[in-house]
């Protein structure tokens, strides 16, 4: 299936992610208050933290070697057996770990009934085998069994989550959702594949992929998923509220172009397979445009309307969340360059220790500055946290590239976005004195702001892709 498709159907699943998250996150925000969304972000992150350890690299290292044996039934079903053996291994040794904490750590036992019902979350999370789905590139199964799932959470949760006290059954509604996925994609699976025990034992050419890129996604977690861990045990639920609003925005925006890059990475891994360095390079190039394009003028207007956002989402109360926005939002740009670099450059070319190198720079840097700015500045402390590590990261692996030469990155691109994303500031300061009202400064600013961007992109930067979607012919004399 050609990549724009696979990216047509994984846009759909990531815009229904989204839109769910938009459309939910402002009614349970509301119904529950930060406290409780502080709890429920709390206990979340922390079974998201204990996954990374039970999954290692394999969802990484799944999409490529199912990439690479999806051509030979035999081949894929001996990849798929390796890697659902080595997750079974790794799952069952971390569970007996977060039991443990569990019962242990005075911050953990406080909410133990949720953490309980989190193991289903935790197994789910090992088993969904979204990376075998990925590798063989099925995206438009992803995004119906996606789309059909959160659907009915969405009515699950308008239909039971009415009151405060109502943040438990929020919960089990959020680990139901990841049960049922992954039921249907284990299922479902077997129309391809079959799990044999007799291939198991032979897991040593994965092993070793898998535990690099585990400790490069652990490590990168010390910086990312860590944070709000962090800081629920050194401040307050409120505080991790306020963190866990702008954090869930920024997610919002820097999703749309996740689907992209997850879609590429398995045809980049495809490509260097069939020697084919030519597409290889276009496709990084046609990468790099969409990013700035949309992300640059994004990032300036969302941090511009951050109170407004911050509003219209989650309702009063959150005020303490619009500055931990405007400091996240930068990172838009920067974790865009990082996924282009790590999942359509590093990783299908298997130049793995880069990966490692960098997520050790980031942890070090996370660890360092948690200790140091969380427990005094909360959830804007958190978040200057993760701006400095990943702007840390994404330098590493722009000089490693520029080193080596691999790919050429479009530095005049960058810099004539930037420049075109100035106006948008002139704009802002023309709507804010002309108008006084909520609404009215919003929209008008918004319908400026896309107004200017079409200008920009197409009568002064020319821009091929917006060129091309709206199929213009720009004549030069």
């Amino acid at each position: 299936m050609p990549i724009k498709q696979n990216f047509i159907y994984n846009s759909i699943l990531t815009l229904s992610q989204y839109i769910i998250a938009i459309i939910v996150f402002p009614y349970v925000s509301r119904v529950l208050g930060v406290n409780n969304i502080g709890i429920v972000g709390f206990i979340d992150n922390t079974i998201n933290y204990f996954s990374l350890f039970a999954l290692m690299g394999i969802n990484l290292v799944g999409v490529r070697e199912v990439a690479k044996s999806k051509f030979d039934d035999q081949e894929l079903s001996l990849t798929y057996s390796k890697l659902l053996y080595l997750t079974g291994v790794l799952t069952t040794i971390v569970l007996c770990i977060y039991i443990v904490v569990i019962l242990t750590v005075p911050q953990f036992k406080d909410y133990k009934t949720l953490f309980y019902i989190g193991v289903a979350k935790l197994i789910s999370l090992s088993f969904v085998i979204e990376w075998f789905y990925r590798g063989v590139e099925k995206f438009k199964y992803i995004a119906v069994r996606g789309c059909v799932v959160k659907l009915l959470y969405v009515l699950l949760v308008f239909f039971l989550v009415i009151e405060k006290e109502d943040y438990i059954i929020y919960f089990i509604l959020t680990v139901l959702m990841f049960v049922v996925n992954t039921v249907i994609n284990i299922l479902y699976a077997r129309k391809w594949v079959r799990f044999s025990f007799a291939c198991c034992w032979k897991i040593n050419s994965l092993l070793k992929q898998v535990l690099v890129l585990g400790v490069y996604s652990i490590l990168t977690s010390m910086y990312t998923t860590f944070n709000v861990m962090y800081l629920g045990l050194v401040s307050t639920t409120t505080q991790v509220g306020y963190y866990f609003t702008a954090l869930k925005i920024y997610t919002i925006i820097l999703g749309l172009f996740s689907a992209f890059t997850g879609v590429v990475m398995p045809r980049m891994s495809s490509l260097l397979a069939q020697n084919n360095r030519s597409e290889f390079d276009r496709i990084i190039n046609i990468s790099f445009n969409i990013l700035v394009t949309f992300c640059a003028p994004i990032v300036i207007v969302s941090i511009l309307i951050a109170p407004q956002i911050i509003e219209l989402l989650s309702g009063t109360g959150y005020k303490g969340a619009i500055l931990p926005m405007q400091i996240i939002m930068p990172l838009v740009l920067v974790v865009g360059v990082s996924q282009i670099l790590v999942h359509q450059v590093l990783i299908p070319m298997r130049l793995d220790k880069i990966v490692l190198h960098a997520s050790i720079i980031g942890c070090f840097t996370g660890l360092l500055f948690n200790v140091l700015f969380v427990e005094i500045y909360g959830s804007i402390g958190t978040a200057f946290v993760l701006v400095s590590s990943e702007l840390l990261v994404t330098l590493y692996y722009v000089y490693k590239i520029c080193q080596s030469k691999i790919v050429q990155i479009p530095w005049k691109l960058f810099l004539c976005n930037f420049l075109g994303a100035v106006p948008y500031l002139i704009v802002y300061y023309f709507c804010a004195e002309l108008f006084y009202s909520f609404w009215t400064m919003l929209v008008s600013f918004l319908f400026a702001s896309a107004v200017l961007f079409f200008v920009i992109q197409i009568l002064f930067l020319k821009n091929e892709i917006i060129l091309n979607l709206f199929h213009i012919k720009i004549i030069n004399k």
